[in-house]
């Protein structure tokens, strides 16, 4: 068999179908969409055959936080275990975008896999934090988190995959096999640990050291406007909780802190975007998804609303980013303070709100998810036409591929 049609078979076999055809009425929506269409596309399309497994993950981490609160994990083993569980797909995120990402371009999932889990070797890790080892070579440090960030991800699979196309071109299979895994690991990784890592470290506590002179020197409903409004762009460069040790150090020196309940806005405005397609929409698989996700997020799994509902449909997460904006600037106006930090912001998080300001807390819940949900609704979006399959589905579950895109009359 001819060795190029053995590798397309063997990445079609361990990829799948996963591309999501996008048309309109004359075929050729796809060349028509300006840059940050498509690149919104790209991730939505990537995260898209994640989706199954973040919603499983998500629904385990609720229901062992659900057990956690109602002091039900009398068994302490079992809630262990199923907090783990939940955590698991999570904590390989970043290896699965690097693969879905793959997949859709067409390069080698094992190299995207490589660079996926580089953050994943304990060696390297702890070289990282530490940056002794590198000290003498005078090479900028990155911190492992900002590392495994998913644009920075997605940028070198991409990368990665012009390399592997460019090397294509050779007539010798040997030489592929043997030039292009060592080229393209050889070039992409010392980007990523050594240029992209560290750019991205600096961006963070940059933006860090900002958002908090905001926070700490009374400019405090600014800082709510600004970060409930950019939290989730901050999520796509792996920053969001860029502000995590400044919240610790104020709930463990004064007991309360004024960051959280940010964040638990922003997280209400992404379901809230949701929820709105779920009521806009007229397809019954976008309605479940959305209604299924948007609740998810209201218990503090954003994940698979934001990328599998309102980046996919783009005018959704504009309007969460304005949701979050206004109920981020509410509970800032009123002071709205926590009293200890959780891993899942959302409903759950009520309890935790002072006495004094539980009330603004959940008033700033409301305006958050209200507000992206009536945007959401007013201004529309490209509905998805649903088209019923003629034979069932191998994997069992829906994907984007089962849909077809038509400009709707709300756009």
């Amino acid at each position: 068999m001819n060795q190029d049609l053995l590798s397309k078979e063997m990445s079609s076999q361990a990829g799948g179908e996963n591309k999501q055809e996008l048309a309109s009425g004359n075929g050729k929506a796809g060349t028509a969409r300006n840059p940050v269409s498509r690149l919104f596309d790209f991730i939505s399309g990537v995260f898209t055959s994640i989706l199954p497994a973040l919603i499983g993950a998500g629904i385990i981490q609720v229901i062992a936080s659900v057990l956690l609160y109602l002091d039900l994990h009398s068994n302490f083993k079992i809630f262990i275990i199923l907090s783990y569980i939940g955590k698991i797909v999570f904590y390989l995120l970043p290896i699965m975008v690097a693969v879905s990402a793959a997949k859709k371009l067409g390069s080698n999932i094992f190299i995207a896999m490589v660079i996926g889990g580089c953050s994943f070797l304990p060696d390297l890790t702890e070289m990282l934090k530490s940056a002794k080892e590198i000290s003498s070579t005078s090479l900028p440090v990155a911190e492992p988190q900002y590392i495994s960030s998913f644009i920075l991800i997605l940028i070198a699979v991409w990368l990665a995959a012009k390399i592997e196309q460019g090397l294509g071109k050779l007539n010798r299979y040997a030489i592929k096999l043997l030039v292009a895994p060592t080229l393209t690991l050889i070039i992409i990784m010392p980007l990523l640990l050594f240029v992209f890592g560290p750019l991205w470290t600096t961006l963070a506590h940059t933006l860090s050291e900002e958002f908090s002179s905001l926070f700490f020197f009374n400019s405090e409903v600014l800082a709510g406007l600004l970060y409930g409004g950019t939290i989730p762009l901050l999520h796509f460069s792996g920053m969001q909780y860029m502000l995590v040790n400044d919240m610790l150090e104020s709930v463990a020196a004064t007991g309360y802190d004024y960051i959280a309940p940010v964040m638990v806005a922003t997280v209400m405005a992404q379901a809230g975007a949701a929820f709105g397609v779920c009521i806009k929409s007229k397809n019954s698989k976008v309605k479940a998804l959305a209604a299924t996700t948007g609740l998810l997020a209201m218990l503090g799994i954003i994940e698979p609303a934001m990328y599998g509902v309102n980046v996919r449909f783009k005018k959704p997460f504009l309007a969460a980013l304005i949701g979050g904006a206004i109920g981020g600037a509410f509970v800032c106006l009123f002071e709205t303070a926590i009293t200890a930090l959780v891993s899942l912001f959302g409903l759950m998080t009520l309890p935790l709100f002072s006495d004094s300001t539980l009330v603004y807390a959940v008033l700033g819940m409301v305006i958050s998810f209200v507000t992206a949900g009536v945007i959401t609704y007013l201004m529309g979006f490209v509905e998805e036409k649903e088209e019923h399959s003629k034979g069932p589905s191998t994997s069992g579950t829906s994907t984007a591929s089962d849909l077809a895109v038509e400009k709707s009359a709300n756009n």
